[in-house]
């Protein structure tokens, strides 16, 4: 959760929405933690998943500029082994690959 807190400092309009995986990770990492890649936050408008696809890992190639008036997701997953996830049979449930504590938690931003 801390590093949402620091995230949502640095959210405003002009900023790439690739930069909110350079904040993310860079906190984690610093921690010894992992952020899982496959799974990323996303745009709000008329529907509910749009773009922009927002990453939560560094080195990203999502494009785009945060505008006044967007409305998107933070919804980190931080791992304390590895970033690699799978699927339970369910197609819902997502753990880590090597079995260790994960954390997830979603922010919406307007």
């Amino acid at each position: 959760m801390e590093a949402v807190k620091r995230l949502i400092t640095s959210v405003r309009p002009g900023v790439r929405f690739r930069e909110i995986g350079n904040v993310i990770q860079k906190h984690a990492n610093a921690h010894g933690l992992s952020v899982v890649k496959s799974y990323c936050g996303h745009g709000i408008h008329r529907l509910f998943h749009t773009l922009p696809n927002v990453p939560h890992y560094a080195k990203n190639k999502v494009t785009g500029v945060m505008k006044a008036g967007n409305t998107f997701t933070i919804e980190p997953m931080v791992n304390a082994g590895g970033h690699n996830s799978e699927r339970w049979p369910d197609n819902w449930t997502a753990v880590t690959s090597d079995g260790k504590p994960s954390a997830q938690f979603e922010q919406t931003l307007l």
